[in-house]
């Protein structure tokens, strides 16, 4: 074992921040809040996205029937 303290073994460690991974963890933190908000109230939310989800779908087949984008 070593007594003395060997001055190689120093090590300055500084901890430098990528940011990237900070603009990867803001967006995960929100992803979160936003689904902490859908549990809050579950049904009413599950509503609105299958309301979202159906207007969705009729606008595209709006504009698979419409004369003026479609031959149809």
């Amino acid at each position: 074992m070593l007594k003395e303290k060997n001055p190689l073994l120093k090590l300055n460690l500084i901890e430098n921040k990528f940011i990237l991974s900070e603009i990867c963890v803001k967006i995960f933190e929100s992803f979160y809040k936003l689904f902490d908000i859908i549990l809050e109230d579950p049904i009413e939310n599950f509503w609105f996205e299958f309301l979202s989800i159906v207007m969705g779908y009729s606008q595209i087949l709006y504009y698979l029937v419409d004369k003026t984008v479609s031959e149809y």
